[in-house]
């Protein structure tokens, strides 16, 4: 997965070079993780390999309004002082939302067919903590918002499969936005029944259309680099 972390940590330089003054008040590390709201409208983060996180220092976050289950990128330094019942204690620096989604099911072929299947590029990926992370590029002009659905398809058989994974679909709907340059983002789906470690399977067979129009298949497991 070096390209994810590649885009990620140029995006975190633009996101806190403003942070970065002279004396040296900015964040050192980054990880994608899960929201989690408490009580006073306090929250605390997990990360996909299952440690928690508790904001201890939020001085430098404006109110953030925390809902279950949203994915987020978020840049922290490490407080020296415990936090009872978690893993680490952070001063936390940023907070970037990731759209967060569900697995559709198609069960005919008119809803598979209403989900698109545009060219789209599948740049990285992570895997874990009941989600599959993806990073994906797409030609657009700006003023249309695409749309990507990853799907258990029930309406057709496969063209290819693998025993041990689970099948899934990632479909994007462009609106007929395929020019211009090159859009960059993030999705994270909550993977629920789908999830391999829930489903006794060693990971995600992925089905996408490459930038080319070409149906491409994806291994994706836990850890796995790209």
């Amino acid at each position: 997965m070096k390209r994810f972390a590649l885009l990620l940590l140029t995006v975190a330089s633009l996101t806190l070079a403003a942070c970065n003054d002279s004396d040296g008040d900015y964040a050192r590390y980054w990880t994608l993780a899960t929201v989690h709201p408490l009580e006073n409208n306090d929250y605390y983060f997990s990360s996909d390999s299952g440690k928690s996180f508790y904001p201890g220092d939020k001085s430098r976050i404006a109110a953030y309004e925390a809902t279950e289950g949203q994915r987020v990128f978020i840049w922290f330094n490490f407080l020296p002082e415990p936090a009872e019942g978690y893993d680490s204690n952070v001063a936390l620096y940023n907070i970037e939302e990731v759209l967060t989604k569900q697995v559709e099911t198609a069960s005919t072929t008119d809803e598979l067919e209403q989900m698109g299947d545009d060219p789209i590029q599948v740049t990285g990926w992570q895997l874990g903590g009941g989600y599959l992370t993806l990073q994906i590029a797409f030609r657009t002009m700006g003023v249309t918002s695409h749309v990507v659905h990853l799907v258990n398809n029930e309406a057709s058989l496969p063209e290819e499969s693998l025993e041990d994974y689970v099948g899934l679909e990632f479909h994007h709907d462009a609106k007929g936005d395929l020019d211009g340059r090159y859009g960059y983002g993030y999705v994270s789906f909550r993977l629920d029944e789908f999830d391999p470690e829930t489903a006794g399977k060693k990971g995600i067979y992925l089905r996408t259309r490459t930038p080319e129009g070409n149906v491409k298949y994806i291994r994706i497991e836990p850890e796995t680099e790209r």
